[in-house]
């Protein structure tokens, strides 16, 4: 399951600016306005988009978050805040007390990593000491580059496994549900009708 060129191109769009109208946001990406809205819909349903200013999920499109502790020798810090600026995969770079930096780096393949570890190595004064994968942090990041090998991972909305191929549609009060198969989407429909039927007896009892 992968995201479209015109989902990309939105994303990307909304990246720069969260404020666009749909109206302006069509006319960047050269689709309608009913596109626009129904796309909307479906990433916002998706979870890879929430809010009026775009926060993209990482790890809903593939992205891991790395930490790479460096150490520079001779190296000022406004030196190395333009090394994080060669890289479009580098972000936040922070000082330790004592002189290490921890450099934030999202990737969405493993070969990134370490064309990413190759470039800072390109500089005699930095040498990197430790580097890990973050695991459990807010996944909520203002940027990340996209391009169509970009991956998702979303789960089933009744299993909460993860879906592979394309998913499963069902569409109840005006909301995009995904499911890994058929068997799940039935599952869920006949738990839906039950809470719906539960529901209506309740309003019922209190009339």
């Amino acid at each position: 399951m992968k995201l479209d060129e015109t989902e990309l191109k939105i994303l990307n769009e909304l990246q720069k600016e969260g404020r666009l109208s749909r109206r302006i946001l069509a006319d960047k990406v050269e689709v309608s306005t009913p596109t626009v809205s129904s796309k909307l819909e479906k990433l916002e349903n998706m979870g890879i988009i929430e809010g009026f200013h775009v926060k993209l999920d990482h790890r809903k499109i593939g992205f891991q978050k790395y930490i790479i502790k460096i150490e520079s020798e001779g190296y000022t810090e406004e030196e190395l805040r333009d090394l994080v600026n060669s890289h479009e995969r580098f972000r936040a770079l922070k000082k330790l007390e004592g002189g290490p930096y921890l450099l934030t780096l999202f990737v969405n393949h493993f070969n990134q990593v370490d064309e990413a570890t190759s470039l800072i190595e390109e500089d005699e004064g930095v040498k990197i000491s430790d580097i890990w994968r973050v695991q459990e942090e807010e996944s909520k990041v203002p940027w990340l580059p996209l391009d169509e090998n970009v991956p998702l991972d979303i789960n089933c909305y009744y299993c909460n496994k993860p879906i592979t191929g394309d998913p499963v549609k069902w569409k109840k009060d005006g909301k995009e549900h995904y499911f890994c198969c058929s068997s799940c989407e039935e599952l869920y429909e006949e738990k839906y009708e039950r809470l719906q039927e539960r529901k209506k007896e309740m309003r019922e009892e209190k009339d």
